[in-house]
């Protein structure tokens, strides 16, 4: 049956309306277990009822106009209890209901099973049969995996069910997941993908010639595209978000990729249009069967890439498209490409059915600034040009919004903006608190700092320099004078401050295409100081490239990432003052003339939290990465969308565990910082001060928010907040503790719609 089964649920996600989908189920559910009536049951939120949306068996008249309350008949109580019912004669249960001119009463034997989405039933499917009978374990097994499998199918699906209660103008409400903040009104304009390349049909040329040619200008068509549209974001984001066109330039560049192109035209007779899709293919394959999400990023980055190229084979640059000012850009999955057809100035927010925090556009949306909700259940036919209402903050969309929902949204949008205005007034305010309390603000970067960041925004050093990033954007192991010439700029950058660089942390979510590393479970696996180890050859022209760029400048901090013993740190330092002294010898310095510079570890596996004791004689400092410390000690990937709702920052272990690490420090007198995304977090920043944390480095785009946030909190308040927290039961609450503080100070629009 298994074979069956996947079959009836590829066609339910493919069906073109919810009513054919529904249709195809109960038939084929049906014959496929041999039943006498099939039938489904949706739940509808808005009138808390189950109705008949499908049924192959029963009496047609009833579907549709069939709605039973949740505590209603066999079907509500299967909804209540969350298991599958299994009854030979179902009349002559106490909780059944009869259904007048159904057909029902020729059916004995029911077994019904929920239809379960992350703790939600969002409806009921129901077997049944003449016989009085119990249906047996395999029939009852296989209905149940059905249900399994649809429960994902329909969460992400509009549900458009019938009531006549409810008109037929309403605006519709879907949830997504809240990528970046913000509130946009405005019109969806979807953008479909012009030619997939699932499209194209393998066809050969007897003009191998001419076919190169025509990949070739192709090629320079879609380079000079991502290359205007960097040009046009260079100034509006940070140097990691602009790092993802780059990106894409360098696929454009890629030897490999274009070598095989160009063999599938000289050496297989095949198009332009054939070699790029067998080519592209190929590697999307690869990268699709990898479990790293990094490396599952990159095939939508080829994807992408590949049919933007058959797009200019196609002479579609021809078709110039109109785009209405301003927009939501809609689309199955927004890319990079979409973005470089799109006015920067025109677009006002991004929905995306597929996408997860960690893609290219979730990243490149905040760093914009521009709302945007991904994962969400839209299907685009019905939405194109009509008025949505988008909500960053909670994830939430509103299709063909009514006016006094516009009205509301329109004040908040409004408050919104006010707050940033504010916000951007205080630019230059002193980061301290309302109490005099004094807080560093440090910046965490990767490649060279935005000049206008430099200028414009005061903050105490770099907290975190990605050093990974350049080894990212290149084709190979960079070497000691190319690493070298890199640091050096963003030494001098910031000559009179301290930077902190961390040491090359590949592997997991990190991954470099000339060096990759397939592994089972990459974020327990061969990654960050693990791996540099393992290769001291890589790590000691790394460690001599940050020396030798900051010889003039002595503003060098190194940091080890994913510490998880002693003798990690031992081994690290023992290489370090190895390449420190080859530097003084070269240089002919003295210790006092180029001094060792300080050595720190990153707190983000837990074993290194519970021996801090032994590590602090080693080190100079600890800094904290809140992201990878969360994952591990509450066990989730938050790149996988079935549990990533579990990956809570305020979680009551997390801030037991920031307490510990805090006070350990204090101990053992060693600096103490967080450089993870909980320091750019309005609420985890004031969680984090009541704690009793002074550094905090974020990006770029947080640091006007959290300076704003100190000026207007005072210390005494927030530890009294804190002390609320750490003892609670569950992260709500804690959230919930710090929501209310920040309603009491006139500052919730930094977590929520509006600034009231």
């Amino acid at each position: 049956m298994l074979s069956q089964l996947r079959q009836i649920v590829e066609q339910f996600g493919e069906a073109n309306t919810l009513p054919d989908a529904m249709n195809l189920l109960v038939q084929q559910t049906k014959a496929t277990m041999n039943l006498d009536c099939c039938s489904i049951f949706i739940t509808n939120k808005e009138t808390k009822k189950l109705t008949l949306m499908a049924s192959e068996g029963l009496a047609s008249q009833v579907v549709g106009a069939t709605h039973f309350n949740f505590d209603e008949g066999i079907v509500g109580l299967v909804y209540q209890k969350g298991e599958p019912i299994n009854l030979a004669n179902v009349s002559e249960h106490p909780q059944f209901k009869y259904l007048p001119s159904s057909n029902e009463e020729l059916f004995n034997s029911f077994l019904g099973t929920p239809i379960i989405h992350k703790r939600q039933v969002l409806g009921v499917l129901v077997a049944q049969q003449s016989s009085p009978r119990l249906f047996d374990k395999l029939e009852e097994s296989f209905l149940v995996t059905l249900a399994v499998h649809l429960g994902s199918v329909l969460s992400n699906t509009i549900l458009d069910l019938p009531d006549k209660k409810i008109k037929k103008n309403r605006s519709i409400q879907l949830q997504g997941s809240p990528a970046s903040p913000g509130i946009c009104i405005n019109k969806a304009h979807v953008l479909q993908t012009h030619l997939l390349l699932s499209d194209i049909e393998i066809e050969v040329t007897d003009q191998a010639d001419h076919e190169m040619k025509l990949f070739n200008n192709a090629v320079q068509m879609c380079a000079d595209e991502f290359s205007n549209v960097s040009i046009t974001l260079k100034e509006k984001v940070s140097q990691d978000a602009f790092m993802l066109f780059d990106v894409y330039g360098h696929l454009l560049k890629d030897k490999a990729l274009l070598a095989a192109v160009e063999g599938q035209i000289f050496q297989h007779n095949l198009t332009a249009k054939s070699a790029i899709k067998k080519v592209a293919e190929g590697y999307i394959k690869q990268f699709e069967s990898m479990n790293d999400p990094y490396l599952k990023e990159r095939a939508v980055e080829v994807r992408d890439v590949g049919q933007r190229l058959l797009y200019h084979l196609s002479n579609r640059n021809e078709e110039k498209q109109h785009f209405p000012d301003p927009l939501i850009l809609v689309a199955e999955e927004v890319t990079i490409s979409m973005l470089a057809m799109i006015p920067a100035e025109k677009l006002k927010g991004i929905v995306s059915v597929r996408g997860g925090l960690s893609s290219h556009v979730a990243i490149l949306s905040r760093a914009l600034g521009i709302p945007a909700v991904l994962g969400a259940p839209l299907r685009l036919k019905n939405i194109h040009y009509k008025n949505i209402i988008i909500d960053g903050y909670a994830g939430t969309i509103i299709v063909e919004p009514e006016h006094t929902l516009v009205s509301q949204y329109q004040v908040l949008l409004d408050e919104e903006n006010e707050l940033k205005e504010l916000v951007d007034l205080g630019a230059n305010q002193a980061a301290m608190t309302k109490d005099g309390c004094e807080v560093e603000v440090l910046l965490n970067t990767g490649l060279n700092i935005n000049s206008d960041v430099f200028n414009e925004q005061h903050f105490s050093g770099i907290g975190l320099y990605r050093s990974e990033l350049p080894f990212m954007l290149s084709n190979a192991f960079p070497t000691e004078q190319q690493q070298a010439n890199t640091y050096r700029r963003v030494f001098e950058q910031c000559k009179n401050l301290p930077v902190t660089m961390r040491t090359l942390d590949i592997g997991g979510d990190k991954q470099l295409t000339y060096f990759p590393i397939n592994e089972e479970n990459p974020f327990l696996g061969w990654r960050g100081i693990r791996l540099t180890l393992d290769h001291p050859d890589i790590f000691l022209v790394q460690i001599r490239a940050m020396l030798r760029a900051s010889i003039d400048t002595q503003n060098l901090r190194i940091m080890l990432p994913m510490v998880s013993s002693v003798g990690e740190v031992e081994e690290a330092k023992r290489l370090i003052i190895q390449a420190w002294q080859e530097i003084c010898v070269e240089q002919e310095f003295s210790s006092e003339q180029f001094p060792l510079p300080d050595i720190g570890v990153m707190i983000e596996v837990p074993s290194a939290i519970f021996i801090i004791d032994q590590l602090a004689p080693l080190v100079d400092f600890f800094s904290i990465g809140s992201n990878d410390l969360t994952q591990y000690l509450l066990a989730v990937d938050r790149n996988n969308s079935r549990v990533a709702d579990l990956f809570d920052s305020y979680h009551p272990a997390v801030l037991q565990a920031m307490q510990l690490i805090l006070q350990q420090s204090q101990k053992n007198n060693v600096e103490v910082s967080i450089c993870g995304e909980l320091a750019g977090d309005p609420i985890g920043v004031l969680i984090l001060l009541g704690l009793g944390y002074r550094k905090l480095s974020m990006n770029a785009f947080n640091m006007n928010k959290v300076k704003y946030l100190l000026n207007n909190v005072t210390i005494s308040e927030l530890e009294a907040c804190t002390k609320v927290a750490l003892n609670a039961h569950d992260g709500a609450f804690i959230k919930q503790t710090f929501v209310d503080y920040l309603d009491e100070k006139g500052l919730g629009g930094f977590v929520r719609a509006g600034n009231k």
